[in-house]
């Protein structure tokens, strides 16, 4: 007796659990969530953020504001290195946060390799083709930065949540030292 009721109870449990295998379907409405957040955070704080691409290219999601153009030409390729520092926060809602992560007061301007940074640094230095010695802003949705996925390398808590948690859209302040192809 008391076997079929455990297995009668471990049915109900699992006939409870449902997994949505529906990728795709999440991907899209996580989408449709941040871009409208990013145009409310840009609206709200009268940025003249320039959008990436178009609502038909799927890359609505990454905008740009050119804060100083810099002064030296430069060609952006996946293959082009960039040294840079930056400062990156996590929008929430419209306004904000605190950094994350920054290079910015540390005196270390780390190189990338373009083609091997997130997708949203990938979009918005070639869309803006910002020149040597100019400082971008980009702002990102989730599916160009990090996605579903908390970030927990950057081990700092804040009320007991990561700094940079899953689907966070991010506000990246970059300058450009070098570029090299």
């Amino acid at each position: 007796m008391n076997r079929w009721l455990g297995i009668i109870l471990c049915l109900v449990i699992f006939a409870g659990c449902k997994k949505t295998d529906d990728v795709a379907a999440s991907v899209k409405a996580q989408s449709a969530i941040d871009d409208a957040s990013l145009v409310a955070y840009i609206k709200a704080n009268n940025l003249t953020a320039v959008q990436v691409g178009s609502p038909k290219t799927d890359t609505i999601g990454v905008w740009y504001v050119i804060e100083d153009p810099g002064t030296i030409p430069a060609l952006y390729t996946s293959s082009t290195s960039v040294t840079v520092s930056y400062t990156a926060s996590v929008i929430n809602g419209t306004t904000l946060g605190a950094p994350f992560t920054s290079t910015t007061d540390s005196g270390f301007n780390p190189s990338y390799v373009l083609g091997a940074t997130i997708k949203g640094w990938q979009l918005g230095i070639e869309a803006a083709k910002i020149n040597k010695g100019g400082k971008i802003r980009l702002l990102m949705s989730s599916r160009y930065a990090y996605g579903p996925y908390p970030q927990t390398q950057y081990g700092q808590y804040d009320n007991g949540n990561y700094k940079l948690p899953a689907n966070a859209l991010l506000d990246f302040e970059i300058t450009i030292f070098d570029v090299t192809n």
